[in-house]
């Protein structure tokens, strides 16, 4: 049995702080699963996680070091979403490090992801879909009536789709 005074209980500090790193680690995962719906890496995700429940700006370093990341995987991260305007990047005057904190504003982001992913793979897709009601023409009938109707179908859901994306990017602005 073990001496009770060799027992210690952990400080309000030691707590706080693994609550912290609890914390910052699920929303690193929950932003990586979000990064692949919108078709990036999982590690954007996760870095903008991290980001964003940091209470103080990170370096690059502490980035790698909290997500066990390769250094080149968090610099394009990093690089990513600046470009994408979900991060701010901080350099007090003096010092060589850069550090970075999380925009809370993802409207950039989104009104990026609407014009520079969507659009390109719905206008692909719709012309995929001209194409093959054109080929529907050589099925029999008994596959081809249906096909088409569905073809049709997945059509108007495209032509919907672009007809609401300046709506969409119009709320995004708000």
């Amino acid at each position: 049995m073990a001496d009770k005074s060799t027992l210690t209980t952990p400080s309000t500090e030691e707590i706080a702080s693994e609550s912290l790193k609890h914390i910052q680690s699920e929303m690193a995962d929950i932003f990586a699963d979000l990064a692949g719906l919108f078709g990036n890496p999982a590690s954007l995700g996760s870095i903008y996680g991290l980001l964003f429940t940091s209470p103080d700006p990170l370096s690059m370093e502490e980035i790698v070091d909290k997500l066990d990341i390769s250094v080149g995987t968090a610099s394009q991260g990093l690089r990513r979403l600046a470009e994408l305007e979900a991060i701010t990047s901080i350099k007090a005057e003096g010092q060589r490090t850069t550090r970075y904190s999380a925009k809370l504003e993802m409207r950039h982001y989104v009104s990026f992801f609407l014009y520079q992913q969507l659009l390109p793979k719905l206008e692909r897709s719709s012309s995929r879909i001209a194409a093959l009601e054109k080929e529907v023409l050589n099925l029999s009938p008994y596959p081809g009536v249906m096909i088409k109707e569905r073809l049709h179908q997945a059509a108007k859901w495209h032509r919907l789709s672009k007809t609401l994306l300046p709506l969409v990017r119009g709320f995004i602005k708000g």
